[in-house]
């Protein structure tokens, strides 16, 4: 599932956007990449091994993206172990968090430069606002569709438990000019895992590959929207 967050390069016209923005994430995407380089040392890794830079200002923005998406081999040959053995999930739950909030902000930063190039209108106070939070729900919305067809995986066979898990997918709500936020929705299906985990009616490694993806889509989400507001704040 975290691969589905492999974020994209941008093409030479929206990077020629993006720095005409005065940008207001540095400090919380620096933030992140400490965290994330801090992490990898209590593995006997050196902070460089995956993200060779400390700040986003040090390197072009598609070599920081580049930068992200190879922390990602950091998780890959542990994903197993960490949503099959609660130890090692909770060893790496922080981890995860601070990766997924790291991979929202970029994402979001490059969905802005997408909407920014799309519009090619350089008076940001022409642009429209709910114009700019419908671009990015389909970004929302993307990931947002991938999880939920992960969760029902989860439970394969089982109908009972799926149709439920359905129903409460549809109280999914799209709204004009509102962000999509799934968040009530992911605590929902947890709580309704965690009940299900007591009843033993599921195993604990399915209750642990919801909680991870929950902990994907939950993050992304919460810091997308964190630095997107920061571009539809000043528009009409």
């Amino acid at each position: 599932m975290i691969q589905i967050f492999k974020l994209k390069e941008l093409n030479q016209v929206e990077l020629s956007h993006l720095e005409e923005l005065n940008s207001w994430w540095d400090k919380p995407v620096d933030k992140k990449i400490a965290k994330c380089k801090l992490f990898i040392s209590k593995f006997g890794l050196q902070p460089n091994d995956y993200i060779t830079f400390d700040s986003l200002k040090e390197v072009n923005f598609n070599d920081y993206i580049r930068g992200v998406n190879n922390y990602l081999n950091f998780y890959t040959p542990k994903l197993k172990t960490i949503v099959s053995e609660r130890h090692a999930f909770k060893k790496f739950d922080k981890s995860i968090i601070n990766y997924m909030q790291l991979n929202g902000y970029t994402a979001s930063i490059s969905t802005i430069a997408s909407f920014y190039t799309e519009e090619v209108d350089h008076d940001l106070n022409k642009f429209n606002k709910i114009d700019a939070i419908n671009f990015a729900n389909k970004v929302l919305l993307e990931k947002w569709n991938k999880f939920k067809r992960e969760v029902l995986s989860t439970f394969g066979g089982n109908e009972i438990i799926k149709d439920v898990i359905k129903g409460i997918f549809e109280n999914e709500v799209i709204y004009d000019g509102v962000f999509f936020d799934s968040r009530i929705i992911v605590n929902t299906i947890v709580k309704y895992a965690s009940n299900l985990l007591k009843k033993t009616e599921i195993t604990e490694k399915q209750f642990l590959n919801i909680m991870y993806l929950a902990y994907l889509e939950s993050n992304f989400i919460e810091s997308f929207i964190y630095i997107y507001k920061g571009f539809t704040i000043n528009l009409k």
